[in-house]
C-alpha cells in the first residue's frame, strides 16, 4: 500500500514535526501515569495505526535529528524505525562541512549548515542547527558539540539535538587554544568538565567554574602539548617530545608531575602524533599515528581563519598502554571487539562483534587527521603501513570544519 497523493497534501514537515513531539510527550506520560489513555486520542487521532510504508514516508519529511523522536512514539513506529538506516541512537556518525555533490555550500557557515554521516549505512544527512550560525566546533563528547566564534573568545556547550540547549563556557584570549577537550558532558552528574589545549598551555575549566584555570608549566624547556584527559582525577597530557605528565586536580592545576618520559621509538617517523585514550581496563592509551610530511594546508579547519593546519601522509599507528600503578608500559596490538574513534572528540570506544557498515573491531578511526576524513588502521594485520584505509564522506579537499565523531541520543 502507498499513501494517496492527497495524504501529504494536507499535512506539512512541521506539523509531522510537531505530532511527533506531542506524541512522544503523551508516551512518556502514559508511561508515568500522569494520563489516561482514554485522554490521547486528541493527540495520536489514529495516527499510531498508519501503514508502514506511509511511516516510512513521514520518516522521509523528518530531519536527520527530528527522526530520532520517531520511535519514541510506540511500538508499531519503533518497528518501521529499526528497519530505516537512518541516524540511530548511540550510534557513531561523523559530522562535517556539508558539500553539494563534491561542491562547498557558500553559506553553510552563515547558515550553521553541516553534514552528518551514519558511518553503519554510510547515508549522508544533512542538518541544519540554531546556535551554530558563524561559529564552529573544536571538540566535543557523544551529542554535545565545543563551538566557538571566528576569534576564539567565546566559547559554549552546544547540543544541536536538543535545538538550542545551549550553555556558556567561560570567554577566553582569541587565538589561545586550539581545541577544546569535553571530558565530561553536562548530562553527567557531576556537570561538564573541559580542558582548553594549545601548543604553550593547558586550561580547564567544570561547572560553577566562572574562569578558565591555567595549568602549571613543567620546568622544562620546550614542553608543546599534543593532547590530554582527565583520568581518575588528574589531568594527563602528552608532550611532542612524547613526555606525559600529570597534574592533581585536587591541587588546582599546579605541581606537575612527571609519569613517564619519552619511552615511544619514534625513529625513521619522519611525522608523528601522539593522541591519548582511556583504556578499557581503566589505564591510559597512548595512540601514535605517524607518517611522512605534507606541506602545511593553509585552511579554516581551526579556531581561526588563519589556522594552519598541519597533515601528512600516514602509514600506521602504534598504541601503548601505560599501567600508571605498576609503572610500566607496552605495545598494543588488541582492543578487542572494539573500534575506537579518535578525533577533536572526546575518544569513543565502539562495541563491533562482527562488521558493520564501515566499522570492523579491533580497528582505530582517526578523524582530521590527513588529508581525508577518516583514516582507519586495523591493528590484527601484521604489515600495518600497508593496510591503512582513507575515507571521504563530504567529498571536500578543503573542508572548513574538521571532521569529527558524534554519538547522537534521544532528545
Amino acid at each position: 500500500m502507498s499513501a494517496p497523493p492527497s495524504f501529504f497534501g494536507k499535512i506539512g514537515e512541521k506539523e509531522i514535526i510537531t505530532m511527533c513531539t506531542d506524541a512522544v510527550v503523551v508516551s512518556t506520560e502514559l508511561e508515568h501515569g500522569d494520563l489516561d489513555a482514554g485522554d490521547t486520542s486528541t493527540v495520536f487521532n489514529g495516527w499510531i495505526n498508519l501503514p508502514a510504508d506511509i511511516c516510512n514516508a513521514i520518516l522521509d519529511l523528518l530531519g536527520a535529528f527530528d527522526v530520532l523522536s520517531f520511535p519514541l512514539v510506540c511500538k508499531p513506529w519503533a518497528a518501521v524505525y529499526a528497519k530505516n538506516r537512518r541516524l540511530q541512537p548511540g550510534a557513531p556518525t561523523l559530522i562535517t562541512s556539508p558539500s553539494d555533490d563534491g561542491w562547498e555550500i557558500p553559506d553553510d557557515y552563515e547558515r550553521g549548515l553541516f553534514s552528518i554521516t551514519n558511518i553503519l549505512s554510510s547515508k549522508v544527512f544533512s542538518v541544519e542547527v540554531e546556535g551554530l550560525e558563524y561559529g564552529r566546533w573544536i571538540g566535543g563528547r557523544d551529542e554535545w558539540l565545543v563551538i566557538t566564534n571566528v576569534g576564539a573568545t567565546r566559547v559554549q556547550l552546544l547540543n544541536p539535538i536538543t535545538k538550542g540547549c545551549c550553555i556558556d563556557l567561560p570567554d577566553h584570549m582569541a587565538g589561545s587554544f586550539d581545541r577544546v577537550q569535553l571530558c565530561r558532558t553536562p548530562d553527567n552528574a557531576d556537570g561538564y568538565f573541559a580542558i582548553a589545549i594549545s601548543l604553550d598551555n593547558l586550561y580547564y575549566t567544570m561547572v560553577g567554574c566562572d574562569r578558565w584555570i591555567t595549568l602549571e608549566n613543567p620546568d622544562r624547556y620546550g614542553q608543546s602539548y599534543c593532547d590530554a584527559i582527565v583520568h581518575r582525577g588528574n589531568i594527563i597530557s602528552i608532550c611532542q617530545n612524547g613526555d606525559l605528565w600529570s597534574w592533581d586536580l585536587d591541587q588546582g592545576g599546579r605541581h606537575p608531575k612527571l609519569l613517564m618520559g619519552s619511552s615511544i621509538h619514534t625513529q625513521g617517523w619522519a611525522r608523528f602524533d601522539f593522541i591519548l585514550a582511556p583504556s578499557l581496563r581503566d589505564n591510559i592509551l597512548i595512540v601514535s599515528p605517524y607518517g611522512e610530511d605534507l606541506p602545511i594546508r593553509m585552511g579554516n579547519t581551526g579556531p581561526s581563519h588563519s589556522n594552519q593546519y598541519w597533515n601528512f601522509i600516514v602509514h600506521g599507528a602504534v598504541i601503548h598502554e601505560l599501567d600508571n600503578d605498576a609503572q610500566s608500559i607496552a605495545e598494543v596490538r588488541d582492543i578487542g571487539d572494539h573500534a575506537l574513534l579518535l578525533g577533536p572528540n572526546y575518544p569513543l570506544y565502539v562495541p563491533v562483534s562482527v562488521p558493520t557498515g564501515d566499522l570492523k573491531r579491533n580497528c582505530l578511526y582517526i578523524a582530521a587527521l590527513a588529508d581525508h576524513d577518516v583514516v582507519a588502521i586495523d591493528l590484527s594485520l601484521e604489515d600495518i603501513p600497508r593496510n591503512v584505509s582513507l575515507t571521504d564522506y563530504a567529498g571536500l579537499s578543503n573542508p572548513y570544519q574538521a571532521p569529527m565523531w558524534f554519538r547522537p541520543a534521544f532528545p
